[in-house]
């Protein structure tokens, strides 16, 4: 597969900074079990250690309640890493599969059910493109039923950093997946109120709406 090279910095030339795999660990938590590029430079490919200003990252992967879901997906933003001001944009498709049905099970998964997120770090908010492409990667992944199985990850970060070049976007392919007439349909007269918090510069927060509508919703209100 094509390489998609990288700048003089060592930053990947294509909007893709890392593909994560966020794992929910029964007495640690919610955890980074996989990064590609490593998240720390230096570290192995399955360091738990995260930067600083990312510590909420398997969190933000992996939200509270997502075990109500066979599978859904989640946007999120993360600060900005070494005080270069621009901001990270998550994209994360987690799913959950039986126990019983891996041909590998590790000595550490002890519940009936393993949930993991695999997540996209992106220099761009391509949100529609990229989550397009991991729902498609992510359900191939789980259906590997062996999780050390990573390559399938590192070739999506090399595809989608080949094949998402800035020189290659349109316009329209940015916005995909961001309706702003679902958002008129969801809130309807309260669209208004909405839109005079945002001028108000206010936080709104969701309650009780599905992982992905939510994100699209707000999303789509900015």
């Amino acid at each position: 597969m094509e390489k998609s090279g990288r700048e003089s910095d060592g930053a990947p030339c294509g909007p893709v900074l890392h593909i994560v795999v966020v794992g929910f660990h029964h007495k640690k938590g919610c955890q980074v079990e996989f990064s590609y590029p490593p998240l720390i430079p230096g570290d192995g490919h399955d360091s738990h250690t995260l930067p600083e200003e990312w510590k909420y990252l398997p969190f933000l992967a992996l939200p509270d309640g997502a075990h109500n879901y066979q599978e859904d997906t989640v946007f999120f933003h993360l600060p900005p890493r070494n005080g270069n001001g621009a901001t990270v944009y998550g994209i994360s498709c987690y799913r959950q599969i039986e126990a019983k049905a891996l041909k590998v099970r590790q000595a550490d998964i002890t519940r009936e059910t393993v949930q993991k997120s695999v997540c996209v770090l992106s220099k761009l908010p391509l949100y529609g493109l990229l989550q397009a492409k991991l729902q498609l990667i992510t359900h191939a992944y789980f259906e590997e039923k062996d999780f050390s199985q990573i390559s399938i990850l590192k070739e999506l970060y090399e595809h989608m950093n080949s094949s998402l070049g800035g020189a290659s976007l349109e316009g329209s392919q940015v916005y995909l997946g961001l309706s702003p007439r679902d958002l008129v349909l969801h809130f309807r007269h309260k669209v208004l109120i909405l839109f005079k918090l945002i001028l108000l510069e206010k936080k709104v927060r969701y309650r009780r709406i599905k992982g992905r509508t939510g994100s699209v919703l707000h999303f789509s209100s900015e």
